[in-house]
């Protein structure tokens, strides 16, 4: 048991996951003080915001099939989609909310987006005011979204932070990276994912392929993969379920400090896949004929295979009705390490 408690001090890439088991006051202090500063720069103040302006403009950037493109927000949502011709298209739509018209369009000309573009690279980001310029705007709110809509050649790297907004991405093949504090990440027809992460929000890759690493992560909000392929996937979150469906890997790992994780789909020929949770089920739905060893440990829970298993040993059940499997099916190529504190684990065939 000491391994399956030390496995959930990396149980994803957001390094407050770790502390999650043993301070979640801290966690849940952390993510309402992320909050406040959103909502600082949204000003959501809805008795003080009566009236909306907009100001809309499209740059397009030189960039060429392959550039690279780095999109930085505080509030509002990010789409990124592929284009058909040769350059990159960014609407940029700022919405500022006011007392009154005037009030609104002031608040229009306080935020900023800076686009900086150079041979093969542009960077665009948007710059509220702080500190002794809010003061001297007599400003403590600032009520402004801006919303980037991108289309852009199928292979364009894309890097993406924003602290409050959704984003979407869809049928881009160059390298992708997006994270984002508030918000869900979903990504669609990609060719190489290295890494969505959100603090509150959920992840989404579906239809993606990599020849490298892929991390997803989140702290507060479901991680789903579906038809995913890379060499190494990584799915974390500290409150939420993992989803992992029909995926090609050779190495999986998929872990949550409260919530379920499901894998579904045929394993890969000497793959490794690394499940757990800590309060929740885990549950595999395995289609094909690949052997696999499994090493399955639940301190709390019962522990199920529809596979004829040949066993090192039965079932054992002991102190605090911890319950271990330890076995092999066909050639046993592929080893499943499963463990959960609190909950069952299930395997079972499509």
């Amino acid at each position: 048991m000491k391994r399956l408690i030390a496995s959930f001090l990396v149980v994803a890439a957001v390094p407050a996951v770790a502390m999650a088991q043993v301070y979640p006051d801290r966690i849940e202090v952390r993510t309402k003080t992320r909050a406040v500063i959103t909502a600082s720069y949204q000003g959501r103040d809805r008795d003080n915001s009566r009236e909306e302006q907009t100001d809309r403009q499209t740059r397009t950037l030189k960039l060429g099939p392959g550039g690279t493109l780095a999109l930085a927000n505080i509030a509002g949502d990010i789409t990124v989609a592929r284009g058909n011709g040769p350059d990159t298209s960014v609407e940029i739509i700022k919405t500022a909310r006011g007392r009154d018209v005037n009030d609104a369009r002031e608040l229009l000309q306080l935020v900023q987006v800076e686009v900086t573009e150079r041979a093969g690279r542009a960077d665009i980001r948007a710059n509220y005011p702080r500190g002794d310029e809010a003061r001297r705007n007599n400003r403590r709110n600032i009520n402004v979204s801006v919303a980037y809509v991108v289309t852009a050649p199928a292979a364009t790297r894309i890097s993406i932070e924003s602290i409050s907004g959704n984003v979407k991405i869809a049928d881009i093949k160059g390298d992708v990276s997006a994270n984002t504090i508030s918000g869900d990440v979903r990504i669609t027809g990609a060719g190489r994912v290295n890494a969505a992460k959100s603090i509150s929000g959920s992840i989404e890759i579906a239809d993606a392929e990599t020849d490298g690493a892929l991390e997803s992560s989140s702290v507060s909000g479901d991680v789903v993969l579906r038809r995913v392929t890379a060499r190494r996937i990584e799915a974390g979150t500290v409150s939420g379920d993992i989803k992992i469906d029909d995926v090609k890997s050779d190495r999986v790992s998929g872990k949550t400090t409260s919530g379920s994780v499901g894998f579904g789909g045929p394993l890969v020929k000497n793959g490794r896949y690394e499940l757990g949770s800590f309060s929740g089920e885990v549950r595999l739905v395995l289609s094909g004929g690949t052997g696999f060893e499994i090493d399955a440990n639940s301190f709390s829970g019962d522990i199920h295979s529809d596979f004829n298993l040949v066993t090192k040993g039965p079932v054992q059940t002991g102190r605090g009705r911890r319950t271990t499997l330890t076995g092999t099916f066909g050639d046993g190529s592929a080893l499943l390490d499963l463990t959960t504190f609190s909950g069952s684990i299930v395997v079972t065939k499509r």
